[in-house]
C-alpha cells in the first residue's frame, strides 16, 4: 500500500511536466499561424463583410451623398445593365480557348522533355521562365511584339504570309486571341513541371508490361498514364481555371479592354469601373461594384460546385 501510494505521488508531478510541454506547443503553434490569421481576418473576411454592407447602398465615398437603397443595385445589374453580363461571356470564351490549349500543350510538351533528349533540362528552364517574370512585363513585351509594327507583322510580311500589317487589337476577336496566346506563353511552363513531376512517379514497371502485352503506345497512354497522374491533372486544371477566370492584369495591360471594353474580363471591368485609384471615373459608385462583386462571388462558387462534380466524375473514369 506504501509503495502505491508512492508511484501515483511520483507520477503527479510526470504528468503536470507532460501537460505543461503540451501547452507550450500550443502556445508556439498558435503564435506561428497569428500573423496570417489576423492577415485572413483583415484582408478576407473584413472586405466580405464590407462589401455586402455597402452593396446595400449608394455609394460613392462621399458621406454626405450616401444613401440606402435596398436591393436597386441588384435590380439594376439584372435588368438594365448588360455590360456586365457581357464581360462574363468574354471571360468564359477565353477559359474555354485558353484551358484546352494549355493544357494539350503542357501535355505534349512533358511527354517529350520526360524522355530525357539531351538538352531537356534547358528547354525545362525556357519553359517555365516566363512563368516567373512580371505579368506587366509579359504584357509589355506581347503588346509591342504584336503590334502594327511589332516583329510578327514585320515577320508575316517577309514571308509573304500578309500584303500589310495587321492591327491585331483594332478587333475583338483578333484581341482576344492575343489575350489567349499570351496567357498561355506566361503559365503553360508551370503545368509542364507538374505534369513532368506526375510523370516521374509513375512506374516502369507498368510501361513494361503494357509493352510485353502489346499495347500500343495510345492505350499505354491512356490506360497507364492518365490514371496514375490524374491527381496531379485535378490540380493543374483547377489552377488554370481559377488564374483564367480571375484574369485581370494581361487585359489591362495588353489591350485595355479594347477596343472599346470589348475585351474585358469580370475582373478587369470591375477594377476599371469601380476600384477607386484604377476607375476613370473621380468618383466611381462603390456600392454598386459591391453589388457586383457579391454577384461574382456567387458565378465563382457555383463554378468551383461544377467543377467539383467534374473532379468526381473523373475520379469515378479512371
Amino acid at each position: 500500500m506504501i509503495s502505491f501510494f508512492k508511484s501515483k505521488k511520483a507520477s503527479t508531478p510526470q504528468k503536470r511536466g507532460i501537460k505543461n510541454e503540451l501547452r507550450q506547443e500550443a502556445v508556439s503553434c498558435y503564435a506561428m499561424i497569428m500573423l496570417p490569421l489576423i492577415g485572413f481576418v483583415f484582408l478576407h473576411v473584413y472586405p466580405v463583410f464590407w462589401t455586402f454592407r455597402w452593396s446595400f447602398f449608394a455609394y460613392n465615398g462621399v458621406p454626405s451623398q450616401t444613401r440606402f437603397i435596398g436591393f436597386e443595385n441588384f435590380k439594376t445589374m439584372f435588368t438594365t445593365d448588360t455590360t456586365y453580363w457581357h464581360v462574363w461571356g468574354n471571360t468564359l470564351l477565353i477559359t474555354l480557348s485558353k484551358i484546352p490549349i494549355e493544357i494539350s500543350l503542357a501535355m505534349i510538351l512533358a511527354l517529350f522533355l520526360n524522355k530525357r533528349y539531351k538538352g531537356s533540362g534547358f528547354f525545362q528552364a525556357m519553359y517555365y521562365l516566363p512563368n516567373i517574370i512580371s505579368i506587366t512585363i509579359i504584357g509589355l513585351i506581347a503588346s509591342n511584339m504584336f503590334s502594327y509594327r511589332g516583329l510578327f507583322n514585320d515577320l508575316f510580311v517577309k514571308l509573304g504570309l500578309i500584303d500589310v500589317p495587321i492591327d491585331w487589337f483594332s478587333k475583338k476577336g483578333t484581341a482576344i486571341a492575343m489575350i489567349v496566346i499570351t496567357s498561355v506563353w506566361n503559365t503553360f511552363g508551370v503545368n509542364v513541371m507538374y505534369i513532368l513531376s506526375a510523370l516521374s512517379n509513375v512506374p516502369d514497371e507498368l510501361y513494361e508490361c503494357a509493352k510485353l502485352d502489346g499495347a500500343s503506345k495510345w492505350v499505354t497512354f491512356s490506360r497507364i498514364t492518365i490514371p496514375m497522374i490524374m491527381p496531379v491533372f485535378q490540380v493543374i486544371l483547377l489552377m488554370s481555371l481559377v488564374s483564367t477566370l480571375s484574369m485581370n492584369e494581361l487585359v489591362i495591360i495588353l489591350t485595355g479592354g479594347g477596343p472599346y471594353g470589348s475585351t474585358n474580363t469580370v475582373m478587369s471591368y470591375l477594377y476599371t469601373k469601380f476600384v477607386p485609384g484604377f476607375a476613370t471615373d473621380a468618383q466611381p459608385p462603390l456600392g454598386y461594384g459591391c453589388a457586383m462583386s457579391l454577384i461574382t462571388t456567387l458565378i465563382f462558387m457555383i463554378i468551383a460546385v461544377g467543377y467539383n462534380k467534374l473532379s468526381k466524375m473523373l475520379k469515378e473514369m479512371y
